[in-house]
């Protein structure tokens, strides 16, 4: 249902999925707890894993009503936990609150007025400070799409990896439409950058909305799942592919997918072939 009374703040559900996370998962619980934004709530989906996850959310949970922690009985991995929270949520914004980022207090606020003042946006997202295992420091922003209406020249800017297509992936969406692209899905190369073409789908359905401040703080730990992914040509190939995937998929006319798809092609058959060996 559309949110209408502007009087009430949009309802918002922070989805948060944990895997191993016993020693750096507070500061996330303790940041969404921070939240200045008056109707949100928190649903931790904990992994299957076997160190104290649960039992830190739990107790977290325990003194903030909002939260509420589901506990796996099997392996989901990345994806499978993801999805697994997005059937959950009942909200019309939801955002992926990863178990090593850390909010500013007034991200969910800002980013939420941010998507009620723009009803043709699909995402809305703030700039990202990076503090990597080894201590180095790194500015993230996504600007390149500010102001861009056409799905087609969206769709090509998310295809560009030096655009840092990721950082929305830590925005707030608008999960009634999200709900089309059918969840964050494995391909050819398994979950690496499987939200790559989770995103480029999500840029096919609405504006991307910048909110130009640092409120999101990443840190990468030294067990973080995208430190464990090894980038290869073929990896990348695959995850191409599955945007070519999301793209027929997706509501845009026929003309409009030939327009994205025909860059797209053309670099596959590029990739492709320096994949294979000569006889």
């Amino acid at each position: 249902m559309e949110h209408t009374d502007s009087a009430v703040p949009t309802p918002v559900t922070a989805l948060l999925p944990a895997w191993r996370a016993e020693d750096f998962i507070q500061g996330t619980l303790d940041c969404l707890s921070a939240q200045t934004h008056p109707n949100f709530e928190v649903i931790v989906s904990v992994d299957l894993c076997d160190d104290g996850t649960a039992e830190r959310c739990e107790a977290h949970a325990a003194g903030d009503p909002r939260f509420r922690v589901v506990h796996q009985t099997q392996r989901l991995g990345y994806a499978g936990n993801c999805n697994a929270l997005l059937d959950l949520a009942d909200s019309e914004y939801a955002l992926f609150a990863f178990h090593d980022d850390i909010l500013a207090p007034t991200y969910l606020e800002k980013t939420a007025a941010a998507l009620d003042a723009a009803p043709d946006a699909v995402v809305s997202f703030s700039d990202v400070h990076l503090t990597d295992t080894d201590g180095s420091e790194e500015y993230w922003e996504f600007s390149v799409l500010e102001g861009e209406t056409d799905p087609v020249r969206r769709g090509l800017a998310m295809l560009n990896e030096q655009n840092q297509w990721w950082v929305p992936n830590r925005g707030l969406f608008r999960l009634p439409l999200v709900r089309q692209i059918g969840g964050v899905k494995h391909h050819g190369a398994g979950e690496y950058s499987c939200d790559w073409p989770w995103l480029f789908h999500m840029s096919l359905l609405g504006r991307l909305v910048r909110v130009p401040e640092i409120l999101c703080f990443k840190h990468y730990k030294p067990g973080s799942l995208s430190r464990s992914w090894r980038a290869t040509q073929a990896q990348q190939l695959e995850v191409y592919a599955a945007c070519l995937r999301e793209l027929w998929n997706s509501s845009l006319s026929t003309q409009q997918k030939l327009l994205i798809a025909h860059p797209l092609t053309n670099y596959l058959q590029q990739f492709s072939g320096e994949l294979v060996s000569p006889a």
